[in-house]
């Protein structure tokens, strides 16, 4: 009687938390270090999809978080207007005198009603910053999250990418 009690305390423990992964995909341990006095401009990124069913509107969604966890460092953050090419952003930046491009990428986004579903809500993103005036790429990581299991409210994609991007992007500063 008391394993099964037990395992059911376990399992109840790990539902009840989110997981987050925050992983480097540059090549290199070293994280960069950016200039705060550096203006930065995000792109929009492509809405998600999940199994043929576009959730409209992430896009613009991931801009305006990944916007807002820069605004906290960096002395100013644009937010393109529209979706655009790497190439065109990089114009764009340069003609607003920043220096920094941010391109993230939605790679995947679930919503799901967890509190009654028992189904985790997910999301994963790539973020590449590009050096404004060369083009170089600086960094690309890729952030992913899983809302818990046990839930009494749904959680929505944009809520877990929050924590993790403001803990990177603090990082960069």
């Amino acid at each position: 009687m008391r394993i099964p009690n037990l395992l059911l305390v376990v399992l109840l423990i790990v539902g009840c938390r989110a997981n987050y992964q925050v992983n480097s995909l540059s090549g290199t341990a070293d994280t960069p270090r950016l200039d705060k006095q550096k203006a930065v401009y995000v792109t929009v990124p492509r809405d998600g999809v999940h199994e043929s069913k576009p959730y409209l509107g992430s896009g613009q969604i991931v801009a305006q978080t990944v916007a807002a966890a820069f605004s906290r460092a960096a002395a100013r953050v644009h937010i393109a207007e529209k979706q655009l090419t790497n190439e065109e952003a990089i114009a764009f930046a340069r003609g607003l005198s920043a220096g920094y491009v941010v391109v993230p990428t939605i790679a995947h986004w679930e919503q799901r009603a967890t509190e009654w579903s028992g189904r985790p809500s997910k999301m994963a993103i790539r973020v590449t910053i590009l050096d404004a005036m060369t083009g170089d790429p600086i960094s690309q990581t890729s952030i992913e999250g899983r809302s818990r299991i046990v839930s009494l409210t749904s959680t929505s994609p944009e809520s877990l990418l929050r924590d993790p991007l403001a803990q990177y992007v603090s990082g960069l500063y």
